[in-house]
């Protein structure tokens, strides 16, 4: 047995110990805990060791009681013992870290909160032998679950409808999406159709089977206000409903007004650009996926938007360095910007580059070659999943004058 205290937290909030020479790794702690040991419940690795299993024996002032009873399993969570302060005061530090360490950057971002609970929109479940649960931390190992304190009260008692009275073993996925207290839930494998429509036609607006709709309306509907947004079973919404709205006027306030030609790429269904039109002469958003294309062009009509329109096909292929645009919007994949996307963006030389990311490391590795042509001016730093190590990014980049 051996005594470890937590020092600090490395990108994924794990705690980090050491002791004689070793690095220690340990989830789910927090600076200032004490934690209590056996070698036989870690991994040991040439310079490091992850821990396993642990016993907290003395408690950090910055812990507050967890209220999730799947917490220390459960993969969704790595800081719900954490403070909320302190919760936002590490993904600052991190993000500075990362700035750092991967574009020699010094940065002091602000950062924002939102709610810490019930925030969430969309949840995916996984099935294994008829039972709905989470998958532990870097595990496929399945957890059944019967509440997750991040969705809504009617999500959770869909959850528990879906786990009593419908037979999923020959389910592998269910996805819940709730928009404007209306329900959407996809299927992924098999199920008896009149058996789920009969437990949940009066709780649900939506039931898909895999990418057939089998009940109710095709589309949900989102409001980020004045716009209404549709959004199906494939499209990409942000799942956090108070962030992205604080995202989207931050985007504007970057963007700010008279703008001739913007491009949005990455635009998804277009939310971004629809969002900016009216500080824009024309807007012009590039998608990959077909399923986006069709619900940014749904969008667009249904916003009576005229000034705006979207091109199918990788942002790779498509942008061209023919064109100058007073602003460009990108909010890549995590895997951030591809190098044919970046060196485009070097040779057209637009006058702002406004990069949203939910990863800093490719944010800043990106803006590391970006920042030949441009000046970062301004990073906003946006918490759009409280309880996690993640965070969403907006910085502001303007190109750099002659």
């Amino acid at each position: 047995m051996m005594l470890l205290k937590i020092e600090r937290m490395n990108h994924t909030g794990e705690g980090i110990a050491s002791l004689d020479g070793i690095i220690y790794f340990i989830p789910k702690t927090i600076p200032g805990d004490i934690i209590e040991v056996n070698k036989e419940d870690m991994i040991h690795y040439k310079n490091y060791n992850r821990v396993l299993k642990y016993k907290l024996a003395e408690s950090s002032k910055k812990r507050i009681q967890v209220l999730c009873p799947y917490y220390q399993e459960c993969g969704g969570c790595q800081l719900m013992g954490l403070d909320y302060k302190e919760q936002l005061s590490y993904k600052k530090e991190k993000v500075q870290d990362i700035f750092k360490k991967y574009a020699n950057l010094e940065i002091s971002p602000n950062i924002t909160g939102t709610s810490l609970y019930q925030y969430r929109n969309k949840i995916t479940l996984q099935v294994e032998n008829g039972k709905l649960g989470l998958y532990t931390q870097d595990s496929n190992n399945l957890i059944p679950i019967q509440k997750c304190l991040l969705i809504s009260d009617k999500l959770n008692e869909i959850i528990n409808i879906v786990q009593e009275k419908i037979d999923l073993f020959k389910t592998s996925q269910i996805i819940l999406k709730i928009m404007q207290d209306k329900v959407m839930i996809q299927f992924l494998g098999n199920i008896n159709k009149k058996e789920v429509i009969k437990e949940l036609s009066d709780k649900v607006s939506s039931i898909y089977l895999n990418d057939d709709k089998i009940y109710g309306v095709s589309h949900l509907k989102e409001e980020l206000s004045p716009y209404v947004f549709y959004v199906s079973p494939k499209s990409f919404f942000q799942v956090n409903h108070e962030g992205t709205i604080i995202i989207y006027n931050k985007v504007k306030e970057y963007l700010g007004k008279k703008n001739n030609q913007v491009l949005d790429l990455y635009c998804g269904t277009g939310t971004i650009g629809i969002y900016v039109s009216d500080n824009c002469k024309q807007i012009i958003g590039i998608e990959l996926n077909s399923s986006s294309v069709s619900d940014a062009k749904k969008n667009i009509k249904l916003n009576n938007i005229k000034n705006m329109k979207v091109l199918k096909g990788s942002v790779g292929s498509l942008l061209k360095t023919d064109t100058y645009y007073d602003a460009i919007i990108v909010d890549p994949p995590r895997s951030g910007l591809d190098k044919k996307t970046k060196d485009t963006l070097l040779k057209i030389k637009s006058n702002k580059l406004i990069y949203i990311s939910c990863n800093p490391i490719t944010l800043a590795r990106d803006i590391n070659i970006l920042k030949t042509i441009y000046n970062l001016e301004e990073i906003s730093l946006v918490d759009m999943f409280p309880n996690s190590y993640h965070v969403e990014s907006v910085a502001l980049l303007s190109l750099k004058k002659c």
